[in-house]
């Protein structure tokens, strides 16, 4: 049986594991970066957050209910209020459904996996508007980046990400990362043998594959799970 990796934990419900496994093929998922939060005590005045990932969601939010945030703020500036007056976007939608079922906020905008695509969107449909983007320590923002001097976008970190050291990968057929950080972590341990397929969840990390030396990598329609599982058949099944 064909072994398939992915950078990522997977939950019990992952389409990726069940769609895979349905096709006979066996799935270790495991991220590989661990993740811890930091902690932020304002956020500038915005008109949209934009999340790039459900770990800046998680972040984001357990953020916001830490007592110390709250500390002589007022009462009328709370999350209630303030969900109120902000409108939500998300890079794709696996981060879109995570942010709507455990927040109940509207998400107004979904990005692809493209950036450059995505920031050209999201700027029109915010033109005039300013963008908060909550992000890891070492994100690469690959979406801030297309847009910081073209509209009003501001950065607030709410989580490090750093590489773990304590993973033991099985020998896989294909590999599957999910971002650029995760893709540095298995080739600092492990070398590429041209005989494994590997695919990337969006075009940032398929740039950072590159740089590693992984002359070919296989991009998903869409940076989500379905689609990295489609990808994962249509070159393997």
């Amino acid at each position: 049986m064909s072994r398939i990796f992915i950078s990522r934990d997977l939950s019990p419900d992952s389409l990726f594991k069940s769609k895979l496994e349905a096709a006979d093929l066996e799935v270790h998922g495991e991220s590989l970066i661990q993740f811890d939060p930091v902690p932020f005590q304002e956020i500038p005045p915005c008109d949209w957050v934009f999340f790039y990932s459900k770990n800046a969601v998680r972040f984001y939010f357990e953020g916001l209910q830490n007592p110390d945030f709250w500390k002589g703020k007022k009462l009328r500036q709370g999350p209630a209020r303030r969900e109120k007056q902000v409108k939500y976007a998300a890079y794709g939608t696996a981060t879109a459904a995570y942010l709507t079922k455990h927040h109940q906020v509207k998400v107004q905008f979904i990005g692809s996996a493209k950036p450059s695509a995505t920031a050209q969107s999201l700027m029109t449909m915010a033109a005039g508007e300013r963008i908060l983007f909550p992000c890891a320590k070492h994100s690469l923002h690959s979406l801030y980046k297309y847009i910081r001097y073209k509209t009003d976008a501001i950065k607030l970190v709410v989580y490090d990400n750093h590489i773990r050291e304590d993973f033991d990968i099985p020998a896989c057929d294909v590999l599957v990362f999910t971002s650029p950080l995760n893709a540095q972590a298995y080739f600092g341990k492990y070398k590429w043998k041209k005989k494994q397929m590997v695919l990337a969840i969006g075009r940032t990390t398929a740039g950072a594959l590159k740089k590693l030396g992984i002359t070919k990598v296989a991009v998903a329609k869409k940076a989500n799970e379905e689609a990295l599982a489609e990808l994962v058949v249509d070159y393997w099944g």
